[in-house]
């Protein structure tokens, strides 16, 4: 029972969605970079970043294992996570430069920047080492709105909070699928939390 609940929430925590989240929750927070946007817009955003920041990756990670260049979708081994892990960075650089080009706030693309920066570095270190993914997105969300709050002074303790609980989570169900070590969720985790709220706060 603990390891499907571990698979169901590595699924609902994956970390090409983990873009798409943030960016919904700061779309449609009561705040003035937020309300600026017309509703249909909203919609539109949050469509086109899940599409090049997941969908997209996701369709080359099944042409990879069609093409037999990954052994599974899991990618449990390290190796395994080499190509896919480079498609994705390339897309959500791709994210965040359409946000950009596109007249919002510029909170929207420093967190996707932040992503792809973090994308570049899980990438690197996990040629030498298995770092979790999953932990540098969640450490990047709370990183984000820990910043956003420290620079804006809006109040996000809500999502601070339930982003604390659900890292939690998350982490226990790496640790449950067997997926990683506890130095490696730490690390990511870490690693996401600093990369993205140096780069909030001093960008």
């Amino acid at each position: 029972m603990e390891a499907r609940i571990a698979r169901i929430i590595s699924v609902i925590f994956h970390p090409l969605l983990i873009p798409t989240f943030i960016i919904a929750v700061l779309i449609n927070l009561n705040v003035f970079f937020a309300l600026i946007i017309p509703g249909d817009a909203k919609w539109r955003i949050i469509a086109l970043v899940f599409m090049t920041s997941a969908l997209f990756p996701l369709i080359i990670l099944y042409g990879m294992y069609r093409l037999k260049l990954v052994k599974t979708l899991i990618m449990e081994n390290r190796e395994d996570r080499i190509y896919p892990y480079i498609a994705s960075t390339i897309f959500f650089f791709l994210a965040y430069y359409m946000i950009w080009k596109i007249n919002i706030s510029p909170v929207y693309y420093y967190c996707l920047l932040g992503a792809s920066i973090l994308a570049v570095l899980t990438l690197i270190i996990n040629m030498f080492w298995k770092i979790s993914a999953h932990m540098v997105s969640m450490g990047a969300v709370l990183g984000a709105f820990i910043g956003l709050q420290s620079i804006l002074l809006i109040d996000l303790l809500w999502q601070i909070s339930i982003t604390i609980l659900l890292s939690g989570f998350v982490g226990f169900a790496r640790l449950r699928a067997g997926s990683h070590t506890q130095a490696q969720i730490y690390a990511g985790f870490i690693l996401g939390f600093f990369v993205m709220i140096l780069l909030i706060l001093y960008y």
